[in-house]
């Protein structure tokens, strides 16, 4: 006999857990056929020539990375830790400084990897000096605003510069320029100061030490210091002066003298100016003098390229007055200037060249020039960015490739179900009238023209035919015909064309992402090509928070979505916008009733408080969108979003009278509200319940229901064939706290119509100040994640809360309607399970009806996804051997959620910076869409039962076509002999 220990029963457990776990893992061939990945490196800052293949960015998301310049791929992408400081590239390589923590690091600029990496102590930081790096990979970075440092090309200290403090120094700024051999340090002086000069200390590059010291004398008041080439520019009261840096030899020009002969002197205005200049290379001689200035119109900025003489400023080329300056750039001894000429194009200008380049862009797509670069100038090679982040890259003959870099700094996405054809078709062939047509139409005339129509029809038979029987060989799910390049679907949509009519395939697997912007941008995707562009809209001044679907695709009504952002009224104040969208198209929604058309605004802004959007499940009986409720906290009013008159009224009889809705303020607390009608028909809120948090208490997270979830059960069926009955509360939430005890955290099951508390738990022992608290809620059950500090076991841990009507089996409340109000307390079940990493946000797929089984995704700083079966989170999980009803109801035997890499949706991707995961269902109840955002974006399809309704790929449709026809040639042919046969036998 053999005897088996608690040790070994529990390996085997384990092993069988491996070998049951639900996974999700594709085949090889399968990847990137269903899904799709887009690498974002954000809005560049700027760009560097590394050879004549690529070109080095540095992104406001901290990223430095290499563009390819013949495509525009990424071949490499460094994600740093810290904010980034300073970027400069050499031919030696690239050095970064970034701060909190102090970082100087030195990469490749061929591949990306680190060189070497040079770290101040904790009381040390660097200074706002811009630092030299040489081709031959030796830099010098300033340390606060009195030390240099020249690190070699192995990064370690070759000497070390500190000026004499003063007691002054803490606040006074430096500059750090390099001539030649020489490093130019600059102090610029505070303000009031009792003896000012730009105090200018020489050094020795190879050696550190000060060769010569200069002091040039400024006023007290000066302002706008730049450095050109070899000279400092600064302005005092009406004056505009300038000294060589290497010598005290100051010269001045009265502002108003120097533009007097300009159209728009009068509003070059001493403190609005600007001195933009080259301050690296030594030999520039000029620079670009602006002002900017108020019109009836709007603001405007006038410029003029001013010369550098002996002794003398002298006016070159006049640049005019444009909406905005555009983007400048210096390329050896040439300026470069690009600015919008016409709402359809730019110039770029090449001074003193006098060479002038008109290119062709559409700015309603992509705003304002923000920053250029020019890479070649002979050929030209001109890299671009605009201010809602579209990336492009033109040589003479138009653009060669663009990226839409919006995405990667996405606010809010939905999904949005496409028409069907025939809702289509229908609108074409009867629809497309007026009311007045409609009611004087002959029934007769419309029959026959909806006969003709099918008849016609029947022209694309032979071809659907065709179609089918070549498809037989192929994927039944994949669409083959569209196939776009990820390059080509990262491109900017440029509007060279009109949008292409969109239709929804036979299983809903093609679907629109819209996403939503902070800079400005709407952006309409397609799911089955790749994610291609579709179309795209730029708004300006506004940052979109939100974006809701108010109207589905309909016969004759195209779909309508609501972006909400943060932007300006007319007067410069701060407003919540409201832009209503033909999501099909991108257009402005007009509403098609008259008698509504004044309350369906497609631009709105309003300086109402924006605390709380709700989508209301009701719609407005005009055109059929669903209402928007606002609620502002401060004056504790309610408004709808469009109110018109039969919106109102509609609203009024079906919604207030159960209009109830919670709250959170920025101190965590929560309040719950009931909506009435006040004065005038004005709409405002009754405090029905507050829950205040301890002293001493923080809130951290708190969960929300799944919008739309379908729910196939109201029970769970055990092994012995019982019922628990699932408490399904939609009002219910999770709110989790950090405790006034360090390491203490509670998580409250609360529900926000009454503001009962229906669960409470404290965990010990958990880390909320370095660890992010996650939580997901679906139907009955909630999920979160935490660190735990506790010694069985230390790490990461997942919790799952179970609710439930009744403690027993069976037990199920009386009542056929559900009521916040009623006195119910659901019965909890609950586990908790070691998970092997830390996480940056959660979600949960959603099918059509809800019978397929749940993952729950979760996105990892590793840049994965994993996707974990709900089966894996079940707090009946049995912890002893599996009884006979256990194995019945195909419970998993408990353990910890297993390290598996089948589990990773992204499979080998490097999906960065995931912050957000929402999901879609499909047709298909197996399938659900999911599309994860942050800094990459990723679209794939789950299905945690496996595709139970659909064929497998390789299941041979042509066999199966071919055995029913012999089937019926079988028949045909045997038909008439068994006939016969029977007929002789009656004969005989």
């Amino acid at each position: 006999m053999i005897a088996i220990t608690k040790r070994g029963l529990s390996l085997l457990l384990l092993g069988l857990l491996h070998v049951v776990v639900p996974a999700t893992a594709i085949y090889e061939s399968q990847a990137g056929t269903f899904d799709w990945h887009h690498t974002w490196v954000g809005h560049p800052h700027e760009a560097v020539k590394i050879d004549n293949d690529h070109i080095a960015v540095y992104t406001e998301k901290n990223i430095i990375a290499s563009l390819n310049t013949h495509s525009g791929a990424v071949e490499w992408r460094q994600i740093l830790e810290n904010e980034l400081d300073h970027f400069v590239a050499t031919d030696a390589g690239i050095l970064t400084v970034s701060s909190l923590p102090e970082r100087a690091q030195f990469w490749n600029q061929t591949n990306g990897q680190l060189i070497w990496e040079y770290t101040l102590s904790e009381s040390e930081i660097f200074g706002a000096a811009k630092p030299i790096a040489w081709d031959n990979g030796e830099s010098v970075v300033s340390i606060g605003n009195t030390k240099l440092v020249k690190l070699s090309k192995e990064g370690e200290e070759l000497w070390s510069w500190t000026r004499e403090s003063t007691g002054d120094s803490m606040n006074e700024s430096i500059q750090v320029l390099q001539r030649g051999n020489d490093i130019y340090v600059v102090v610029e002086p505070i303000e009031d100061s009792k003896s000012p000069v730009f105090a200018v200390n020489i050094l020795d590059s190879a050696t550190g030490e000060t060769t010569k010291t200069v002091q040039i004398p400024c006023h007290a008041n000066y302002d706008h210091v730049a450095y050109v080439g070899n000279y400092i520019f600064w302005t005092e009261a009406n004056l505009l002066k300038w000294s060589s840096i290497d010598k005290k030899d100051v010269k001045s020009i009265l502002l108003k003298t120097l533009v007097d002969s300009l159209p728009t002197a009068d509003k070059f205005d001493p403190t609005q100016i600007n001195i933009l200049g080259d301050s690296d290379d030594a030999n520039t001689k000029s620079f670009i003098l602006s002002a900017q200035f108020e019109t009836d119109e709007g603001s405007e900025v006038a410029s003029v390229l001013v010369n550098i003489e002996e002794k003398a400023l002298v006016l070159s080329t006049y640049f005019g007055s444009q909406t905005t300056f555009g983007g400048l750039d210096f390329y050896e001894s040439s300026l470069i200037r690009s600015v919008r000429s016409s709402s359809n194009e730019f110039t770029t200008s090449i001074l003193p060249q006098g060479k002038d380049i008109t290119i062709q862009q559409d700015f309603s797509l992509s705003g304002e020039i923000n920053y250029v670069k020019l890479i070649h100038l002979e050929p030209l090679a001109l890299f671009v960015v605009t201010e809602g982040s579209s990336v492009l890259f033109y040589n003479e003959s138009g653009l060669v490739w663009s990226r839409e870099e919006s995405l990667s700094n996405i606010a809010a996405t939905e999904f949005l179900e496409l028409p069907e054809p025939k809702m289509w078709t229908q609108m074409v062939d009867e629809l497309d009238e007026t009311v007045s047509e409609q009611a004087n139409e002959n029934p007769l005339s419309r029959y026959i023209r909806r006969l003709t129509t099918h008849v016609l029809e029947t022209r694309k038979f032979p071809g659907w035919i065709i179609s089918h029987i070549i498809g037989m060989s192929g994927s039944t799910l994949k669409d083959e015909e569209n196939a776009v390049s990820t390059l080509e679907a990262q491109s900017c949509w440029l509007n060279q064309s009109k949008p292409e009519m969109l239709y929804r395939d036979n299983f809903g697997l093609r679907k629109l992402l819209i996403s939503a912007t902070k800079s400005g941008k709407i952006v309409a995707q397609d799911t089955s090509r790749n994610g291609k562009i579709i179309w795209s809209r730029y708004v300006d001044s506004f940052s979109f928070t939100n974006v809701y679907v108010v109207r589905a695709a309909a016969v004759k009504l195209p779909p309508v979505i609501v972006a909400i952002g943060d932007t300006y009224d007319d007067v410069g104040g701060q407003a919540t916008g409201f832009l209503r969208i033909n999501a099909l198209t991108g257009e402005n929604y007009i509403s098609t009733s008259p008698e509504s058309l004044e309350f369906f605004e497609p631009v709105v802004a309003t300086n109402i408080g924006t605390d709380k959007i709700m989508r209301l499940p009701i719609e407005d009986p005009e055109e059929r969108t669903h209402m928007l409720a606002i609620y502002e906290a401060g004056s504790g009013r309610v408004y709808i979003y469009p109110d018109s008159f039969a919106a109102r009224e509609k609203f009024a009889a079906e919604f207030l009278p159960n209009f109830y809705f919670s709250h959170q303020n920025k101190h965590g607390n929560l309040q719950g509200f009931k909506v009435v009608e006040g004065y005038r028909g004005s709409l405002k809120v009754l405090p029905v319940w507050e829950f205040k948090l301890p002293e001493g208490e923080n809130a951290l997270t708190m969960s929300k229901a799944q919008v739309n979830e379908k729910v196939a059960s109201i029970g769970r069926a055990l092994g012995n064939r019982n019922v628990l009955y699932k408490y399904l509360n939609p009002h219910m939430f999770a709110l989790i706290t950090r405790g006034s005890a360090k390491g203490v955290m509670k998580v409250r099951i609360m529900d926000s119509v009454k503001g009962s508390i229906l669960y409470e738990t404290v965990h010990t022992q958990v880390d909320t100040e370095t660890n992010e608290v996650h939580v997901i809620q679906s139907e009955n059950w909630f999920v979160y994640h935490f660190w735990s500090n506790s010694a069985q076991p230390m790490g990461y841990q997942t919790v799952v809360l179970e609710l439930f009507e009744g403690e027993n089996e069976n037990e199920r409340v009386k009542s056929s309607n559900f009521s916040s109000f009623d006195n119910i307390q659901p019965h909890v079940l609950s586990s908790a399970f070691a998970f092997p990493y830390p996480v940056t946000t959660m979600g949960v797929t959603e099918t059509r009806n809800g019978i397929s089984t749940k993952n729950i995704l979760f996105g990892l700083p590793t840049h994965q996804i994993m996707g974990v079966n709900k089966r894996m989170f079940d707090p009946r999980r049995p912890k002893e051997k599996p009884s006979k009803e256990d194995q019945e109801e195909m419970l998993i035997p408990y353990g910890p959620i297993p390290d598996e890499k089948r589990l990773f949706l992204t499979y080998g991707l490097d999906v960065a910076g995931v912050k957000s995961i929402i999901s879609s269902p499909s047709l298909l109840e197996s399938t659900a869409l999911v599309f994860a955002s942050g800094l990459d974006t990723f679209f794939t399809r789950s299905s945690p039962s496996k595709q139970f309704d659909v064929l497998s790929e390789d299941f041979s449709k042509a066999q199966l076509l071919l055995t029913i026809t012999g089937l019926i040639v079988g028949i045909w042919v045997t038909g008439p002999i068994v006939r016969r046969k029977r007929v002789n036998a009656l004969w005989k």
